[in-house]
């Protein structure tokens, strides 16, 4: 039986915080900043911009979430990452991953933007936003299932 949860109670979610713009470099042996969806590309994130500032990180296999337009976009991280404003990392495997992915593509995020000149969301809204969570085998099963469904997709593309 799956059971509705909260994010929060399931993953730890660290919110980013962009370092000064003047430590941004294009030293690939910097740390790699990522600022939003700019920085995702296939559903992983591509380094563009490196920082030599350490503000709020990520570890390698952390979902990253958009938190600013496009609000709800979702990558995974191969590296660590410092993380900037418009993101928030979210620890999780495959399963909580397709399951953000579905929650972006149904327009979960749209009810919570806020924002005149860019749309955007809250920590609260990412800690408190229902998901619906089977058991760890099942979770892991069901993330398996849908990395292979990706996998095939993308090959026949």
């Amino acid at each position: 039986a799956w059971e509705q949860r909260k994010l929060g109670q399931i993953a730890n979610i660290v919110m980013g915080q962009s370092p000064s713009s003047i430590n941004y470099t294009d030293n690939p042996n910097d740390a790699i900043l990522v600022q939003g969806n700019a920085d995702m590309k296939n559903g992983l994130v591509n380094p563009r911009v490196w920082t030599t500032q350490i503000t709020k990180q990520a570890n390698s296999g952390s979902i990253i979430l958009s938190v600013r337009a496009p609000v709800g976009e979702v990558g995974k991280t191969e590296y660590d990452v410092v993380l900037g404003r418009g993101v928030a990392a979210i620890s999780g495997g495959e399963f909580l991953f397709q399951y953000l992915k579905k929650m972006n593509i149904k327009g979960y995020w749209s009810k919570y933007s806020t924002g005149s000149t860019f749309e955007s969301i809250n920590s609260n809204d990412i800690i408190n936003a229902n998901i619906s969570v089977p058991s760890k085998n099942e979770q892991q099963l069901v993330g398996k299932f849908f990395f292979k469904l990706d996998n095939l997709i993308a090959a026949n593309q």
